[in-house]
Order: structure tokens, then C-alpha cells, then sequence
């Protein structure tokens, strides 16, 4: 059972309330420019306008491989950021993660976190190399920013949800995972892991 600190006790609790080889890398060195832009707001209109068009067919997909066709693209638009800088540091960081360097892979999701703070995407690459490296609370605080900016996020609920059930917080995790099927409801596996958790949280319905 995973144990948590008391400011993820205190995540989990607003949460609830609202319901792989490369060549060697060199260390990481923190970029010396300042930090890349933002996407001008036009481009940032039009990226949240497909976006928000393709999350309406990822709820309404009935057929498996077109939701995982869909779900490809959101993702697609969740990773891009406009900035040569920032998909750089991503791809070093997803290097360092094949090679298992996952402390220099930390490091540099940190400078794209600190260098833009509001892409999303950031936050929950963070948070999945946080749970690789089992520093769980910190997982979970990247996962509530990842939400904090873009609250569709299945693949952060997804997340939540198992790092939840791991540490036998069942109902908890019952929510995320209900959450994750409100946005995306083919998902692979996920109905029966649902059903079978509503058994053991809710027992059987009259």
C-alpha cells in the first residue's frame, strides 16, 4: 500500500470534492535564453477549438479504433507547443526515460515546467516519470496542476485513478476512473476495471 504525505491527504481531498536504445546524453543544461512565448492567442484559439471538436467525437466514438484514432490526435494537440525549446527538453527528457535515466529525465521536465508553466503536458510528463520513480505525492501534485489546465485530461485521471486504487483508496479511485469514461468511453479496458471496482466499492445493485 502506497502511504502519502499530508499535502497529498490534502490533494486528495479537494479532488474528491470536485470529483523505450539511444546514444549517451550529457547532462542537462538549463537553457541560457529566456523563456519561449507562449502560442499567440489566435493559434491558441484555434488549437482549443479543434480540440475541444475532437473531445466531443472521443465521448461520442461507439467504435474502438476510431475513439483510439481520435484519442491520438487530442494527444497530438496536447504535446505540441509551438516552441523549438520546450520539444527539445521533451526529447531529451523521453530519451532519458528510455534509457532509464529517469533523475535526468525529471530534471529537464523541470526546466519545461518552469520555462511554461501553462502547458498541461508539462506537468503530466512529469508526473508520470514521478510515478516511475515511486515519489508518488509528487506525482500526484503534478497530476492535480496537469488538471488545474486542462481537465479533460484522461490520461492524468487514468493516472490518478491507478495511483489511487494502489494505495487502496477504492472509492477514490472508482470516481477518476468513472471521469476517464465520461471523456473517453472506449478506452481500452477500463469498463471492466470500472465494473469490478463498483462491485467492491458499491457491492451488487438491487
Amino acid at each position: 500500500m502506497i502511504r502519502y504525505g499530508l499535502a497529498v491527504s490534502l490533494l486528495l481531498l479537494q479532488l474528491g470534492a470536485a470529483y523505450a536504445a539511444e546514444p549517451e546524453l550529457a547532462p542537462p543544461v538549463p537553457p541560457k535564453s529566456p523563456a519561449p512565448a507562449a502560442p499567440e492567442p489566435r493559434d491558441s484559439a484555434v488549437k482549443g477549438e479543434a480540440l475541444d471538436e475532437l473531445l466531443v467525437q472521443l465521448a461520442k466514438a461507439d467504435e474502438p479504433g476510431a475513439a483510439k484514432r481520435i484519442a491520438a490526435a487530442v494527444q497530438a494537440l496536447w504535446r505540441r507547443t509551438d516552441s523549438d525549446t520546450i520539444d527539445l527538453l521533451l526529447t531529451r527528457s523521453t530519451q532519458a526515460q528510455r534509457q532509464s535515466k529517469i533523475d535526468v529525465a525529471i530534471k529537464l521536465m523541470d526546466e519545461v515546467v518552469s520555462l511554461r508553466p501553462d502547458f498541461a503536458e508539462g506537468w503530466n510528463r512529469r508526473a508520470t516519470l514521478h510515478f516511475v520513480a515511486k515519489d508518488y505525492d509528487a506525482a500526484m501534485l503534478d497530476i492535480r496542476e496537469t488538471l488545474a489546465r486542462e481537465p479533460r485530461h484522461f490520461g492524468a485521471w487514468l493516472g490518478l485513478g491507478r495511483i489511487l486504487e494502489d494505495a487502496d483508496l477504492d472509492a477514490k479511485a472508482l470516481a477518476a476512473y468513472r471521469r476517464v469514461l465520461e471523456i473517453y468511453p472506449q478506452i481500452e479496458g477500463l469498463k471492466k476495471r470500472v465494473d469490478d471496482l463498483a462491485l467492491k466499492v458499491e457491492g451488487q445493485p438491487i
